[in-house]
């Protein structure tokens, strides 16, 4: 990884402020202010359109736990960054300097492979991946010692319950309009590439879909 000097090797890592899934789904929520909390998260008996009476719907109920675990990453990530600021207090991030780019600004790499992409002299290639190699077993050793190698782990953890609540929610069959809301608002914030994809296909149109599902509920 090529790091140039205003870009700080703390930057790539995730923020405290919550996850792109979390920040996705608080704002697919926001743009629909009609889900009332009885949506969001009873799992009660909903209405269903045309019938006399409740029909059982285990979407909102889902959801519910699905926001629970979205909570508990927001707050493993925000733990790790916490470790994380304090190592990089006591030390840098491992990585050695690089020749400066071709504007002069500093760069520096984190990896062996860049070495090996931008070193042309074999000599000086070896002894900088020697030094990154030194460097990284310094970071881990400090890592696992503060407890940052383990809280990351509880992290990768939760990421992938998450994604993994996130499919069973997809593949549960929605009994209402507010089920399928839900649903779609699932969908986006876990797949969504990005909010450079907010203005392509499909994700433009799946936006479009949701804001008349969300009426049509209402």
């Amino acid at each position: 990884m090529d790091w140039h000097e205003d870009a700080p090797p703390g930057a790539a890592q995730p923020s405290a402020q919550g996850s792109p899934t979390r920040r996705r789904l608080l704002a697919l929520l926001g743009s629909l202010p009609a889900i009332g909390k009885e949506v969001a998260g009873s799992g009660r008996p909903s209405p269903h359109p045309g019938t006399s009476g409740p029909v059982i719907d285990l979407i909102p109920r889902l959801f519910a736990e699905f926001q629970a675990l979205l909570d508990r990453h927001e707050a493993a990530l925000a733990y790790c960054d916490c470790i994380e600021a304090t190592l990089l207090g006591q030390m840098d991030y491992p990585r050695v300097p690089l020749p400066p780019d071709w504007d002069g600004s500093h760069r520096y790499a984190g990896d062996a492979g860049t070495i090996a992409h931008v070193i042309s002299s074999s000599r000086h290639r070896r002894r900088l991946q020697r030094v990154l190699q030194r460097r990284q077993r310094r970071w881990a050793e400090a890592a696992q010692r503060t407890g940052l190698t383990a809280a990351q782990g509880q992290e990768a953890a939760l990421d992938a319950a998450v994604l993994d609540l996130a499919d069973v929610l997809l593949t549960t069959p929605a009994r209402t309009l507010d089920a399928v809301v839900l649903k779609l608002g699932v969908l986006l914030s876990t797949r969504e590439p990005g909010s450079h994809a907010e203005t392509t296909s499909p994700w433009r149109e799946l936006r479009l879909i949701l804001v008349d599902l969300r009426g049509l509920a209402d």
